[in-house]
């Protein structure tokens, strides 16, 4: 019966070990989501600031790697609203997998504390509980602030920037009919994502 015991503990040892190791890497993902997210923002707050600036600069590049026209001027070959879009829509794909990866995180940081107990119960609660015990004895004040980072100001910070987005799309912008259409297709699915992110939250409190 003892060796059954053991046999269950090493396998459960190991379970644990893997499953702590897939976390780590899931928060490893998490964070560089968070800074590639903020790296996008960041360029579309710089393209509303200066539309035009952004498809010159791309422009040039361009004619100066293929080469200009005859008469030494540059061609346009990227239109301004068509950069816009396209950072629209890698802050689309970007923010949708950084939610997804939020909320799997917070699964797996639940199921981890889950094996943690099960295994420390066989060693009078001295191993396997990590930060568990000590979060509890100091109310996790600084784990729930970063908590609210992710899961609260973040996401708001957020909205308001889609928000921001539409407002500029539909008053400085000047974009044509199209791309107007197209940006607010993005948009309404970055809201969507945004929607069920916070739906989930509210649903796992």
């Amino acid at each position: 019966m003892s060796n059954d015991k053991d046999t269950q503990l090493e396998v459960l040892s190991s379970h644990y070990s893997e499953t702590f190791a897939l976390l780590k890497t899931a928060v490893e993902k998490r964070d560089r989501l968070f800074l590639y997210t903020l790296l996008v923002i960041f360029a579309l707050l710089l393209y509303m600031t200066a539309p035009t600036v952004m498809s010159d600069w791309l422009n040039s590049f361009v004619s100066s790697q293929a080469g200009s026209n005859s008469n030494g001027t540059n061609v346009t070959l990227i239109d301004t609203s068509f950069i816009g879009a396209i950072l629209l829509l890698g802050l689309l794909s970007l923010s949708h997998t950084y939610f997804q990866t939020v909320l799997h995180v917070e699964r797996q940081y639940d199921y981890v504390y889950q094996l943690e107990g099960l295994l420390s119960i066989n060693y009078d609660n001295k191993a396997f509980i990590r930060e568990g015990v000590h979060y509890q004895t100091n109310k996790r004040k600084f784990a729930g602030w970063t908590k609210s980072i992710f899961w609260y100001l973040f996401p708001f910070l957020f909205l308001i920037f889609n928000i921001g987005w539409l407002w500029f799309l539909f008053t400085i912008s000047k974009a044509s009919i199209s791309y107007m259409v197209v940006d607010c297709l993005i948009s309404l699915s970055i809201f969507i994502s945004l929607g069920l992110y916070f739906w989930a939250l509210i649903k796992k409190k």
